[in-house]
């Protein structure tokens, strides 16, 4: 597997925007309809919240979202030297999407539960807790 490929894949199982290297980030930003958020740091810190990761950067890659960065003319040049054209190595990035989709929805919506309910827990301490309020204000 190319390097490339390999390190998407990396991402998505891993459900970490944080492993991607700057071979990928110029990937996606040059072939796939991302915009480059000034830098790969920001990049990251855009997708780096679950519901970003699984709502918006994994749905470039899915053909029935309306994120889907479908392939052009363009893209049939190949890639470096990997053998693979552009379109090809999308291609290999929308399988490992398919493949994953379901578990990274299921993964963010356990994360954001758990900030849910960590907020809550949170919040209920405050208002029932030990610190004393006046009711006054």
């Amino acid at each position: 597997m190319i390097p490339v490929i390999k390190n998407f894949q990396e991402v998505i199982e891993s459900n970490d925007i944080n492993r991607m290297n700057k071979e990928l980030y110029d990937f996606l930003n040059l072939y796939c309809g991302f915009i480059a958020h000034y830098n790969i740091e920001g990049f990251k810190a855009t997708y780096r919240n679950p519901k970003d990761l699984a709502e918006v950067f994994i749905r470039h890659f899915d053909r029935e979202h309306r994120y889907y960065s479908g392939t052009y003319a363009c893209h049939q040049s190949p890639y470096k030297d990997t053998g693979l054209t552009k379109a090809e190595i999308k291609q290999e990035f929308e399988k490992v999407v398919e493949h994953h989709k379901k578990a990274i929805s299921q993964w963010a919506s356990g994360e954001q539960r758990k900030e849910r309910y960590a907020l809550y827990l949170k919040l209920k301490e405050e208002f029932e807790g030990g610190e004393q309020y006046d009711h006054g204000i």
